[in-house]
């Protein structure tokens, strides 16, 4: 997995997580077209828009781009995010969660930790033995929130990775690193996803799920900026 001095894209979803409609090849087309180099493909409970993305950069740009599968598991105290993986692992048990993705090599990552986790858990030892990584910065959340979990990566000296947290066209280009061999971070940009393009997300949930006044709920809200 040759991540080292390269432009990476990381915390991507696709039409296959319930809250996106982005194609897989428009990612990588659209990241190709900026001058990235790498990414690295989360969707929600699935590999599916991973494994396409993949293909699709292999056969159009060969070893000019690089996607690696990855996946962002729904556990019982948070989500869980793994690459590069084989197989899909199922939501659920965080335990089970964790063995099956390190029984395929994966290499694990807690995503916006102060957000939608179990507050109590992250900060114990044995339960972050697990992990390599920390999202030290997250585009969705709010900043406090980052720091609190760079200041997490640091007490437990895990290496840090920069989310772009992606769902939509707009989202895509927020973020972006680089790794020295070391993984520590040499070059990065950060910039927090507009509230619109979150609004848009929630949208594309609930037309998913086929939920009228949510829908309306959060149409509105996108029209007022809010």
């Amino acid at each position: 997995m040759d991540i080292f001095n390269k432009k990476i894209s990381f915390h991507i979803h696709t039409k296959y997580s319930f809250d996106s409609n982005l194609e897989p090849s428009f990612i990588v087309d659209h990241l190709v077209k900026s001058g990235y180099e790498l990414a690295i493909v989360t969707d929600h409970n699935s590999i599916k828009g991973a494994l396409e993305a993949k293909k699709y950069a292999q056969n159009k740009y060969m070893d000019n781009f690089k996607v690696i599968v990855g996946e962002e598991v729904q556990t019982n105290i948070g989500d869980i995010i793994g690459f590069p993986v084989q197989e899909e692992v199922k939501p659920g048990d965080y335990k089970r969660v964790i063995k099956e993705l390190k029984r395929q090599g994966a290499m694990l990552c807690l995503p916006h930790p102060y957000h939608s986790h179990d507050l109590f858990l992250i900060h114990d030892k044995e339960f972050l033995s697990d992990f390599d990584f920390i999202e030290i910065f997250n585009a969705r959340i709010p900043a406090k929130l980052n720091i609190n979990a760079d200041q997490l990566r640091i007490k437990h000296n895990k290496y840090p990775i920069i989310g772009n947290d992606a769902h939509v066209k707009g989202d895509l280009l927020n973020c972006y690193f680089e790794y020295d061999t070391d993984f520590s971070i040499i070059q990065s940009e950060r910039k927090y996803t507009d509230i619109k393009n979150v609004r848009k997300s929630q949208i594309i949930n609930f037309s998913k799920k086929k939920k009228i006044m949510e829908i309306v709920k959060y149409l509105l809200l996108y029209i007022i900026g809010k």
